[in-house]
């Protein structure tokens, strides 16, 4: 075995842009370590969610400063904490050199493929009237890949917590609102097949949504789990 030397730390091939906030993480959350099988590292980015609404100059360097600070740390994959970041995939991709999911949202080009480009995509967004076309359009998507559109911000507990900042969780008050919000979606489209957790504070309840809805379910969780599989595959023989 040849180790590469010259980094500050070892065994962890998986960082995550993370802002600088305080809101509670949970476990299934990607700002919360223990949503992961295997070792991760974390760089905190100076801005918000709010900064990523239309972007800027300013965020946009402070969040590729923060990507090649990891990466020059030996990490090799890089993740987003924030459906938003995906304004920057292109950059970040480019730039970098090594793998990056800047949100869950990239993931859309691919289960489109998976669902066999018939019916609609779900996507579960923090905020439906934040999340913009050039989000999408940063992560991949075109007109034909069709999608549906369910936003949290009218879910009392989410908007508390998550949009307005508050640090005192409710676990099962948050999966009640996933599930009312999840509910909605379905109600409002007949021919889903998939969906995208744009908000990566949600993916702790994906099961229940799989459980709900029996379609297949995709957060920034699945984008991680791919990346590590695809910079430290499994030695089979």
């Amino acid at each position: 075995m040849k180790i590469q030397t010259g980094f500050p730390f070892y065994g962890q091939n998986i960082g995550i842009l993370v802002f600088s906030t305080v809101t509670p993480r949970v476990p299934g959350d990607a700002g919360n370590s223990c949503s992961f099988k295997y070792p991760v590292c974390y760089e905190i980015v100076q801005g918000g969610f709010a900064d990523l609404i239309e972007g800027s100059p300013e965020i946009k360097n402070n969040i590729i400063s923060a990507a090649a600070n990891l990466r020059d740390k030996g990490i090799r994959g890089i993740i987003g904490d924030c459906g938003m970041m995906s304004l920057y995939q292109d950059a970040l991709g480019s730039i970098l050199g090594i793998p990056v999911a800047a949100s869950s949202l990239c993931q859309i080009p691919m289960v489109w493929q998976l669902i066999g480009r018939q019916g609609s995509i779900g996507i579960i967004t923090g905020h439906s009237r934040l999340l913009g076309l050039r989000h999408l359009r940063s992560s991949g998507w075109s007109e034909e890949m069709r999608l549906s559109i369910q936003g949290m911000e009218e879910e009392s507990h989410f908007s508390e917590i998550v949009i307005h900042g508050g640090l005192n969780i409710d676990v099962d008050r948050m999966r009640n609102d996933v599930i009312n919000a999840a509910g909605k979606l379905q109600e409002k489209t007949d021919d889903l097949r998939a969906v995208i957790f744009e908000c990566s504070n949600l993916a702790t309840y994906s099961a229940d949504i799989y459980e709900l809805l029996h379609v297949p379910v995709f957060d920034i969780m699945s984008a991680a789990n791919l990346l590590e599989y695809s910079v430290n595959p499994p030695r089979y023989i």
